[in-house]
């Protein structure tokens, strides 16, 4: 049995979603090619399948594969056009005293040593992040999160630099303001969740809506707050 057990969200001979694992690949990784792949495994069971966009080896969620170089095409158009809806989920350290909030800090990818996705006014790319407060705590906030752009590590830079890091992040949350003697959470997995796509599909037109489950350990989570 797999290390990484695959749940299918959506299958039909364009498309194919599925909620991935945190942890897992989406795509081989050049400097280590043997380390599991959520393609190579998709492709075992269901021929061979086209990456439309991809989620960093430690989020979880949502993800759309197409089945055919034609479907490829029209769902990256979709894409490029930002007409694809894209919701996340993220738990993160810190109680916000607003209930919304756009972020459009322009950013850098491997913009430091540590090769993090940094703010940078000059020579950054135009990003834009929404975020609602959910639920939070003294310490902690459970967010919903849309993205009107796709650069990576995007939420993770954008959520950190606003003094908002994500629980279990071990790139952006180097920093965490706490109350004194206030509890906090100490996950070591990162707590960030695509949790659903909308979109046109390519061969039917209708918009269609995909969601995942949040992980079990994202539910134990927000049962602390």
């Amino acid at each position: 049995m797999s290390e990484y057990p695959l749940h299918i969200l959506h299958i039909d001979p364009d498309i194919l979603a599925v909620n991935k694992p945190s942890g897992l690949l989406t795509i081989r990784d050049g400097y280590n090619p043997l380390q599991p792949c959520l393609k190579e495994m998709l492709e075992r069971d269901h021929g061979k399948v086209w990456v439309v966009h991809r989620l960093d080896k430690d989020t979880s969620g949502t993800i759309l594969f197409a089945r055919s170089a034609q479907t490829h095409r029209e769902l990256n158009q979709q894409f490029e056009k930002h007409t694809v809806q894209k919701t996340y989920f993220a738990l993160v350290h810190g109680s916000p005293c607003w209930q919304e909030r756009f972020v459009q800090y322009p950013l850098r990818k491997d913009g430091d040593r540590s090769h993090r996705t940094v703010v940078d006014f000059r020579n950054g790319k135009p990003a834009i992040t929404h975020i609602s407060v959910l639920q939070k705590s003294a310490e902690h906030a459970w967010l919903g999160i849309q993205i009107r752009t796709g650069i990576t590590h995007q939420i993770r830079a954008h959520l950190s630099a606003i003094g908002l890091p994500i629980v279990g992040d071990p790139l952006y949350a180097f920093y965490v303001q706490k109350t004194k003697d206030a509890p906090q959470l100490t996950a070591q997995t990162l707590h960030l969740h695509a949790f659903s796509l909308d979109f046109d599909h390519p061969t039917s037109t209708e918009r269609t809506h995909i969601e995942s489950l949040l992980p079990s350990y994202f539910q134990q989570s927000l049962k602390s707050l």
